[in-house]
């Protein structure tokens, strides 16, 4: 039982692991999209704007996260 415990944290963790990059790439792609198109510099593109234009798909706290990764990168 403790091994299987073991198991569904390990996987649950890359699971979450897996996800955020995921996200991290989408929102890469989204922000490199916008100004690309001439619509938004990166410094002006905000949780709340990629919040709203994905429908409320993604939570925004999600968004944050991801958003202060990929600021690091870039």
């Amino acid at each position: 039982m403790e091994r299987f415990l073991e198991w569904s944290v390990e996987s649950s963790v890359k699971t979450f692991v897996d996800m955020n990059k995921d996200l991290v790439s989408r929102l890469k792609e989204f922000m490199e999209n916008e100004a690309r198109s001439c619509s938004m510099d990166f410094g002006c593109i905000t949780p709340e704007y990629v919040y709203r234009s994905w429908g409320g798909s993604v939570a925004i706290e999600d968004i944050e996260a991801a958003m202060e990764e990929v600021r690091r990168k870039m």
